[in-house]
């Protein structure tokens, strides 16, 4: 690879670079470095075309003003945003979602223009997202960008989404950024509809039969009457009472419980108060982490790769990552960022990423393809995501079942003891009120 001396500390830098990663002071400008010799081959004329990209640079604000060559310009401070919980969506609206930006990114993909994937969906897209798609429409036949119609829709949307779209914009990378969003509302969704189906099979099929059967095994416990009250009328009359005074506060405690725990689901706060718990749980924890940390990393190099300020760049993308715990401390290093720090050694401290991660982030800053490294170590944490997802689907199907069968064998066994019980009970009643009783008016 070529690599191009700092003139202040003299460490070794990719030539696509414009700063020097170690000291960032600005290196010798494109246009003054001094040209190639001739190639003396058509493979040496054609080596400089392997690994070239054209980026888009970033439009500079109103207020910048012209630097001095060779000095970096300095940033006004900004304090970091604050990251508020977004609110879980219903089941029902993850899938419309992940299917209504699945089908933009296989037209966007295949050379089929924003508006007319928009007036495709218009008509054949999710039912309740058409109006959606109407309006991004309208903005694209205007010339406006897309992201003006999702940001008058806002309640339908994560607010990541907005950010890595905007970014897309910018960058011309629709395709990508749309497979991002619906890939992970395609993960949401598989990983809730498993466990709710599995929650559904168990709980709503198996739960009617066990309060049904505990009013009879409750019955059988209770004390023998004398024969003369011992009619069906006596039978019914029990049973219902032993219904209303166990099998119906179990039911509705349920009921209740999943009342509140939706209604709690709808909050910010809970949200929070869960991805806490969750953290630290020993299976569930690391899933949660590497899904927000592949979140993370694929945002931000996918702003990277369209010319999206570094600093900018890491803010979205932190909020991109969408934890209440990791969020925050990846924007805590989005000031050292903008000061000129490199990735590597702002996420060092924080140990958020692991060893290889960090080392393929600093690979990326000194030879200048730092977007595509970010891009391979959220592939990396992708594929971790999924092994962990699978074995979590499986431990939480087992553990479910375990439990099941922990509930319907004490059940059963306890009706199995309560019924030779009540029939040895019965038998010496009736002998001792039938039986013994005729033979005492004989004798």
């Amino acid at each position: 690879m070529r690599m191009q001396k700092c003139p202040q500390c003299g460490a070794d830098n990719s030539t696509k670079r414009t700063t020097c990663y170690q000291c960032q002071h600005g290196l010798l400008a494109v246009e003054q470095r001094p040209s190639a010799p001739a190639a003396s081959s058509r493979w040496q004329a054609l080596e400089p075309l392997h690994g070239q990209r054209t980026r888009r640079a970033p439009h500079p604000a109103p207020e910048e003003t012209s630097t001095p060559a060779g000095e970096t310009p300095e940033a006004p401070p900004s304090a970091p945003r604050r990251y508020a919980p977004a609110v879980r969506r219903p089941l029902s609206h993850i899938r419309r979602m992940s299917q209504f930006f699945r089908q933009l990114c296989t037209m966007t993909r295949s050379g089929v223009t924003i508006a007319s994937a928009c007036r495709e969906l218009q008509h054949r897209g999710p039912g309740k997202l058409r109006p959606l798609a109407r309006e991004m429409l309208e903005a694209a036949e205007s010339g406006s960008p897309i992201s003006s119609a999702m940001e008058s829709n806002r309640h339908l949307f994560y607010p990541w989404h907005l950010g890595l779209v905007r970014a897309a914009e910018a960058g011309a990378f629709l395709p990508d950024a749309f497979d991002q969003i619906a890939h992970a509302h395609e993960v949401e969704w598989d990983t809730r509809s498993a466990l709710r189906m599995r929650l559904f099979i168990y709980l709503f099929a198996g739960l009617p039969a066990i309060l049904l059967v505990l009013p009879v095994v409750r019955f059988m416990q209770q004390p023998i009457p004398n024969i003369d009250d011992w009619d069906t009328r006596y039978v019914i009359d029990g049973l219902l009472a032993q219904f209303l005074s166990s099998s119906l506060p179990i039911a509705v405690g349920i009921v209740a419980a999943v009342l509140i725990w939706q209604a709690l689901g709808a909050t910010a706060w809970f949200q929070g108060v869960q991805q806490r718990l969750v953290l630290h749980l020993p299976i569930i924890g690391p899933l949660a982490r590497t899904h927000a940390l592949d979140r993370y990393l694929a945002t931000f190099g996918l702003m990277l790769r369209g010319g999206v300020a570094l600093g900018e760049a890491a803010e979205q993308a932190a909020l991109a990552a969408g934890h209440v715990v990791l969020t925050p401390k990846l924007l805590s290093i989005v000031p050292a960022l903008r000061e000129g720090v490199p990735l590597s050694q702002a996420l060092g401290p924080e140990r958020l990423l692991d060893a290889d991660a960090l080392g393929m982030a600093a690979t990326g800053e000194v030879s200048g393809d730092l977007p595509d490294m970010l891009t391979r170590a959220a592939d990396y944490y992708r594929r971790e995501n999924e092994a962990k997802r699978r074995m979590l689907l499986r431990a939480a199907g087992i553990a479910i079942g375990v439990l099941w069968l922990c509930v319907a064998g004490a059940l059963f066994i306890t009706g199995f003891l309560a019924y030779f019980d009540f029939l040895f009970r019965a038998g010496v009643k009736l002998w001792v009120e039938g039986c013994g009783g005729v033979r005492w008016m004989e004798g």
